[in-house]
């Protein structure tokens, strides 16, 4: 009689074994976790940028599998998905996919994810996304990787891939009374379209001339306190520390001016400078300043 009971009790243990072996090995607890969040020093709360902390976007998140130490992002991906994030230097949040997605069962499979903004469209490698305007703010972040045994602390660290140019406008000594803005054009400039997932780099178009989006004629009077004027863009850093202009106000056209930044001997990945304009009858005299993104100082003058 012991016997049986000792049997019995036994059987009663291994099957209470099996189902917890069972339960560890459930897709709940191979899911893919992840966070996200934008380092200190490319975003704070006191930016213009147009991604800023505390700012939700659609980003792109994407997997390869791979028992190797090295992926091929040409080859098709295990799964494409997206998730709203919101934007915190400090405080990163976790995140959810619009579509689940799990780790392989073999703990020797491991999966590699990339993650981008804006979404776009994933092909061959290569990311590309609709940017007519050019006020996209390209953000990728670099790949991380896991499997089924090491899924937690997983960061998707995103950083701004362009300059940031905005620009503000003022009236100086003898302008004509209620000149307007017309235009402001940036001269051969790139805008990104898209990125590479090989090096992780942005894409951009041909260089060309960018008009300044959101500054309609007439609608802002030069005064004696600066305004924004338009809508931030975002550009290929350039190289060296000018950028050229072509402006129009209702009193003058100004072709060929050069802004010069001084704190910086090129435009930087992740900075937006903040290039201010003053009239002063028929000349132009231009400051640069740099925010969050980064702070510097800058000067010019144009005849």
């Amino acid at each position: 009689m012991k016997r049986t009971f000792l049997s019995v009790a036994l059987m009663v243990l291994l099957s209470s074994c099996n189902k917890e072996t069972h339960k560890l090995q459930t897709s709940e607890d191979s899911s893919i976790l992840l966070r996200a969040g934008v380092p200190v020093g490319i975003v704070t709360e006191d930016t213009k940028a147009p991604i800023v902390s505390g700012s939700k976007f659609m980003a792109g998140i994407a997997g390869w599998e791979s028992s190797l130490s090295t992926v091929d992002y040409t080859s098709a991906e295990k799964w494409k998905t997206n998730s709203e994030i919101t934007a915190h230097p400090t405080t990163p949040e976790d995140v959810t996919l619009a579509s689940p997605q799990y780790y392989n069962a073999d703990a020797d499979i491991k999966t590699y994810i990339k993650a981008w903004y804006p979404d776009g469209t994933l092909s061959s490698g290569d990311i590309t996304f609709s940017n007519p305007t050019g006020e996209v703010d390209a953000m990728f972040a670099g790949v991380i990787n896991g499997n089924k045994n090491d899924r937690n602390n997983k960061m998707l660290a995103f950083s701004h891939k362009t300059t940031q140019l905005k620009f503000a406008v003022v009236a100086g000594e003898g302008l004509a009374p209620e000149t307007t803005l017309t235009s402001i054009t940036i001269k051969n400039v790139q805008i990104p379209t898209g990125f590479k997932l090989g090096d992780e780099t942005a894409k951009f178009a041909t260089s060309a001339d960018l008009s300044v989006p959101g500054i309609t004629a007439g609608d802002i009077t030069l005064g004696t306190t600066a305004v924004a004027a338009g809508n931030p863009v975002m550009i290929r850093p350039l190289s060296g520390n000018t950028v050229v202009l072509d402006i129009v106000t209702s009193d003058a056209a100004y072709t060929g001016v050069t802004a010069t930044i001084a704190a910086d001997t090129d435009f930087a990945e992740g900075k937006a400078y903040t290039i201010t304009l003053t009239f002063i009858r028929k000349t132009v005299l231009l400051t640069a300043t740099v925010a969050e993104w980064t702070v510097g100082t800058g000067a010019g003058t144009v005849e």
